[in-house]
């Protein structure tokens, strides 16, 4: 199912990648022609995005390739840094478009409205088109989150400009169209910063934000036969598989008993979104001391 998943994932980044370029090229041509530096600006963002959806496709086709014996999880980590660089490079770009916006302050540029205004609506409604394709992963997916957010960037630069022109039109002040970009700017600084933050947490092996680790040992404990539960480990291998270790402390009994305590230990798991466990049972009580017991250890 996972890799059905990640299959029908690269295909939305592909389509995204693909209609990026086609509004890149678009608008350059178009800032060129109307001398506008709100478009070139906003064309070397789309290019950086460009770049950022190339590499959250690449990503998913590396984290798609089965385990091997020296990456016994596979390459879903692949997607986990994916989604940092491009949280990183959303950072940058928000930094860029707050100097840019700075120097327009200074030097407010001669602008052709009607030529800027027609590129940035044509830019408005292909990047809203490729944000709703995309905006059905991007709960499920770090990294489509990663590409949805410079999408949502490209969408928010479109719609600034917009404004802008409309706002140089209607006052004749230029000044609107810095405002405008500064504004924008500080909302893609706050969303790369949320990516980059969870992506950092995940490499950390933090424990899932889901997960409350006591309420979970509680949980655990409460099953029949479980004495103790210590050693309990919980972290994320990417954003859609989560991992633990624990030891858990039960009478000596026989396996097939025992069996009976896992599987409703791994019931607990799964209620907390963890799939995948390793557990290692200890003996307790006088009979394990002493050396009594069945041997089922």
């Amino acid at each position: 199912m996972r890799g059905q998943e990640a299959e029908l994932s690269a295909k939305e980044l592909r389509f995204a990648l693909i209609f990026t370029l086609g509004i890149f090229v678009v608008e350059v041509v178009g800032g060129v022609v109307s001398n506008s530096l709100a478009l070139l600006s906003d064309a070397s963002h789309v290019f950086s995005d460009a770049f950022a959806l190339a590499l959250s496709y690449l990503a998913i086709k590396i984290a798609s390739r089965p385990p091997s014996l020296s990456r016994t999880f596979g390459y879903h980590r692949a997607e986990v840094l994916a989604a940092l660089v491009n949280g990183v490079l959303l950072l940058g770009i928000s930094l860029a478009i707050f100097h840019e916006a700075y120097q327009r302050f200074l030097s407010p540029p001669d602008i052709k409205l009607r030529e800027m205004l027609g590129v940035a609506v044509f830019g408005l409604a292909a990047n809203l088109f490729v944000m709703f394709r995309l905006r059905e992963h991007a709960h499920e997916d770090i990294n489509i989150r990663g590409a949805f957010l410079h999408v949502v960037g490209d969408t928010l630069g479109s719609v600034g400009v917009i404004v802008g022109g409309v706002a140089i039109y209607l006052t004749g002040n230029t000044l609107a169209d810095p405002a405008v970009s500064a504004f924008i700017a500080a909302i893609i600084a706050v969303g790369a910063l949320r990516l980059v933050v969870e992506s950092l947490h995940i490499l950390l092996e933090g424990t899932p934000r889901h997960v409350d680790v006591l309420a979970l040992k509680r949980s655990l404990e409460s099953i029949a036969g479980v004495k103790d539960v210590h050693d309990l480990h919980v972290w994320a291998i990417c954003s859609h598989i989560n991992a633990a270790s624990a030891h858990i402390s039960v009478e000596d009994q026989m396996i097939s008993q025992l069996e009976k305590i896992q599987r409703e230990v791994n019931e607990k798991f799964k209620e907390y979104r963890i799939n995948h466990t390793t557990l290692q049972f200890e003996c307790v009580g006088e009979r394990c001391e002493t050396g009594e017991g069945h041997g089922s250890f």
